[in-house]
């Protein structure tokens, strides 16, 4: 998750910068196997879309 999220940060960096603000992200893994990077990469893109994508007053609520 870590490598994960470090190579996809780019995503939402532009956002933070635009509207001046800092995010807190937080993922607990609760899972009885270690999943791969290939598992793992993908949803940590969509998710970061997500975010980047979400109007920033509706996260200011």
């Amino acid at each position: 998750m870590r490598a994960s999220f470090l190579l996809n940060k780019f995503i939402l960096e532009e956002k933070i910068e635009r509207i001046n603000c800092s995010y807190h992200i937080v993922f607990i893994y609760i899972g009885k196997f270690l999943p791969k990077f290939q598992d793992i990469n993908p949803s940590i893109k969509k998710i970061f879309n997500l975010i980047k994508d979400t109007e920033t007053s509706s996260l200011l609520k």
